[in-house]
């Protein structure tokens, strides 16, 4: 039943508190930054340096009270999917809103653009409203890139715990590939071994980008985002701005290694760091990837080749680069998107909806259910052209695929399809152009942040749209169902209590 009972109150209550804990302290570490900022800066205005504090101490005192406040509402009841949906999806929430009070504090932004920007940072989407971020004091513009590379964790917990339930073809396949013990009941182990990995490949990121001439500061936020699959950077000209960096070639490449990386199931990263590299190149959702970037990056090759034959090398990189970051879902981007024609933008588009791995930090539908939906039609082609009587049987790597498991997997790209088409709606009614419109709305939803609006029309863009693309961003963040569970819970209980009195 989807009705809120009092019970299932108390049960979301105690997950809830948890989460505010880890994101109470999680809310310090930008002080660091602040800290070093302040010595560097110079400055000795206590009032000044009052507020830098308070930015990210406030939120913190914030979250604390909620864990403090939702310490007294005591469940001993396990949790089901229903409890751990509506949990995500008021987590995802509540820190959005608290998380948005740096900006707010600091002065950065007003309050809605700040909500966006913290949406967009803990979703690890990358849209901002940020025009120019080198203008920004240090620790801001650390705290973005941090709130991805967190959020980005907290996105692979969520496949783990809320999307990779028992009985799902995910969790078949994946515990074909991994080992069920090692996702269940071996979670806590799971997500630290995922931390550490992550922490690994970052610091390895940060490390080849300062090597290869990028400043340090410069190097952690984009390795922050890299990782995270989020793309916000510390400049105006997002990765652009080492266009005619005598590495920049090199830099582009490394950049372009990490986001595929992010992108990749990090159950697979377990394989690979036990020395199991046959495990993730037999794996089909890479394959699939393999496949689909190399003929999106040709095709698009050809496209802006044939309209620009100049410099074949560059447009090349352009193509391969903007390809990886739509399909892994980063938001950065070396050129201007708007100077490329309506068709490698809807390819764009096709590659922000599949996203990248199961149980990665990448959004979109999916890859390993893109497969399913392939595999479904060509079961359907089979049964037309064999005999009625003839039995088959729909199997993925030699996995068989129950019936309810393609209803829900058909159900959601079908739902995500058209709550961006009507996201697209929305802002087409303010006035951006059909392409515009859907290129914004399957970015947001796909958590990717790449746009091609012209910054005049972006950064005056009414507030109406921001809101959109907030919601956008939450819903496709959660994988809609998440949230269609909240909304349809506090209905039913509004419906109930109703008829009580």
């Amino acid at each position: 039943m989807l009705t809120l009972r009092m019970e299932d109150l108390k049960i979301v209550a105690n997950d809830l508190r948890e989460i505010c804990k880890i994101g109470s302290f999680i809310m310090f570490v930008p002080l660091i930054v602040t800290i070093f900022f302040l010595i560097k800066q110079g400055n000795s205005d206590s009032l000044h340096i009052l507020k830098k504090f308070a930015a990210f101490i406030i939120p913190s005192i914030a979250l604390h009270l909620m864990y403090l406040g939702l310490g007294r509402i005591r469940s001993e009841t396990q949790p089901r999917t229903k409890h751990r949906m509506i949990t995500v999806s008021l987590a995802w929430l509540i820190i959005a809103l608290i998380g948005s009070l740096p900006y707010i504090i600091n002065g950065t932004l007003d309050p809605l653009s700040s909500v966006f920007e913290s949406m967009s940072g803990w979703t690890t989407t990358g849209m901002t409203m940020i025009s120019a971020p080198e203008e920004f004091d240090m620790d801001v513009i650390f705290y973005r890139s941090f709130t991805q590379w967190v959020g980005g964790v907290g996105i692979i917990v969520l496949a783990l715990v809320v999307f990779m339930r028992k009985g799902t073809f995910a969790m078949d396949y994946y515990a074909s590939e991994v080992g069920e013990q090692r996702i269940k009941p071996r979670l806590k182990g799971t997500i630290k071994e995922t931390w550490k990995i992550y922490t690994v490949y970052t610091l390895a990121c940060i490390v080849l980008l300062y090597v290869l001439g990028v400043e340090p500061f410069d190097a952690i936020v984009h390795a922050l985002s890299a990782l995270s699959t989020g793309g916000f950077s510390s400049h105006a000209d997002s990765v652009g701005y080492y266009n005619n960096h005598a590495n920049g070639l090199l830099i582009q490449l490394t950049l372009i290694v990490f986001m595929i990386i992010g992108a990749i199931s990090f159950l697979l990263h377990f394989r690979l760091f036990e020395g199991k590299y046959k495990t993730m190149f037999n794996n089909v959702e890479l394959r699939y990837m393999v496949w689909i970037l190399s003929t999106a990056t040709l095709i698009t090759f050809l496209l802006l080749h044939t309209s620009n034959p100049e410099d074949p090398m560059k447009t090349f990189m352009d193509s391969l680069f903007h390809m990886v970051a739509a399909m892994t879902c980063t938001g950065f981007s070396t050129v201007d998107l708007r100077a490329w024609s309506d068709l490698p933008q809807s390819i764009v588009i096709v590659l922000m909806y599949i996203g990248g791995l199961y149980g990665s930090t990448a959004g979109g539908i999916k890859i390993l259910r893109l497969v399913l939906i392939v595999q479904v039609i060509m079961h359907s082609i089979k049964r037309l052209l064999l005999p009625k009587t003839a039995v088959l049987r729909m199997k993925i790597e030699g996995k068989q695929v129950e019936g309810n498991e393609i209803i829900y997997v058909f159900a959601l790209c079908s739902v995500y399809l058209l709550v961006s088409v009507v996201g697209a709606g929305f802002l087409m009614y303010s006035g951006y152009g059909g392409i515009q419109s859907m290129f914004l709305s399957f970015s947001a939803m796909g958590n990717t942040g790449l746009t091609a609006v012209s910054n005049d029309l972006w950064f005056t863009m009414p507030w109406t749209d921001k809101i959109v693309l907030t919601l956008l961003m939450w819903i496709g963040r959660l994988e809609i169902f998440p949230v269609l569970v909240l909304f349809s819970s506090l209905i039913y209980r509004g419906k109930q209590i109703r008829r009580d009195t």
